[in-house]
């Protein structure tokens, strides 16, 4: 009984350790990278990131991490979910607008709220059907997808 409760903390403290961040579909707790030191002048530096990760705070207290895609459109930030079903890092948005992304190794402290304008979600949804092979990914049946506007948090 003693080795298994010294390999559950173990295991426990290598994941407070490494953060545990998400790879491809697989979900992670808290992201590692280095908060960004720069001076924020736009995102224009994500237009070429592929994928980006976003840490959301489910209401069980650890974080939620996992990739997702992300466009630039007129300077801003827009990220995606696609399904009939919200991911978990979009409940936990819908209860909690303030997330982190990880984006070329650096976090930002960001909000995150759903477009609701449906000209504006067309605009995003060519934009990442421009940046991402979907036929590729999706095959002949491309899902509906659901688009978030981002915006900077002031720092504290």
């Amino acid at each position: 009984m003693k080795q298994l409760l010294t390999t559950i903390a173990i295991v426990f403290a290598a994941l407070i350790l490494t953060g545990c961040e998400p790879k491809d579909e697989r979900p992670g707790l808290w992201l590692s990278a280095g908060d960004s030191t720069e001076a924020f002048t736009g995102w224009q530096f994500a237009e070429n990131v592929d994928e980006i990760f976003i840490e959301t705070y489910p209401w069980y207290g650890l974080p939620h991490s996992t990739t997702i895609w992300s466009v630039v459109l007129d300077s801003r930030l827009y990220i995606g979910s696609y399904g009939s079903d919200k991911k978990s890092w979009e409940k936990n948005i819908a209860r909690n607008t303030e997330a982190r992304l990880e984006i070329a190794n650096q976090l930002y402290a960001v909000n995150v709220a759903p477009v609701e304008e449906s000209k504006l979600s067309q605009k995003i949804e060519s934009a990442y059907f421009k940046k991402y092979d979907m036929a590729e990914v999706f095959g002949s049946e491309v899902p509906k997808w659901w688009f978030y506007s981002v915006t900077l948090r002031p720092a504290e």
